[in-house]
């Protein structure tokens, strides 16, 4: 199972149309968004997956009602920690990276997250943390260090891929 995961898309909508034509491609089952979308006009390019949409409202999301109509006619978006399964495996996704250590251990009846996804300073990263992997998959937007980055996860091989959206 493939899960692309993308962050800080900032009104971007050719950032975003670039990263639903590679999860397309890849056949990815489920795209989650780490925070900052910002507007209706770019919620509504990702309305093109292929698959399952799940995101979190960023610390730049200022109309989160007008975000949570917008996306639940193809998805869902919420405030975080978000915590949910995908084949067997636990996660939570963020925005903000707080206490992102702790979150490793921290999961819903003690359990221990797989995989901790955050977004918030535009800088891709994994760390392994015991079993869990910690992900930002970076900036999709590219405003602040210019790489407009995205990540896929191969649940099946437990591997992350870090994309450049400027194929």
């Amino acid at each position: 199972m493939l899960i692309g995961v993308i962050s800080d898309t900032h009104d971007n909508i050719g950032s975003i149309k670039r990263a639903v034509k590679v999860f397309n491609l890849r056949s990815v089952d489920l795209v989650l968004h780490c925070g900052d979308i910002f507007s209706f006009s770019a919620a509504k390019e990702f309305a093109a997956l292929n698959c399952g949409f799940k995101a979190v409202f960023g610390n730049n999301d200022f109309d989160r009602a007008g975000l949570e109509n917008v996306i639940s006619e193809f998805g869902m978006i919420q405030e975080a920690p978000f915590e949910f399964k995908v084949s067997g495996k636990l996660f939570v996704m963020v925005h903000k990276a707080f206490n992102i250590g702790a979150m490793a251990t921290d999961g819903r009846h003690g359990d221990v997250h797989d995989y901790v996804l955050y977004g918030h300073t535009h800088k891709p990263s994994l760390e392994k943390q015991g079993k869990t992997a910690i992900l930002n998959p970076g900036e999709a937007c590219g405003e602040r260090y210019g790489k407009k980055t995205a990540a896929v996860i191969n649940l099946d091989s437990d591997s992350v891929e870090f994309i450049d959206l400027d194929f």
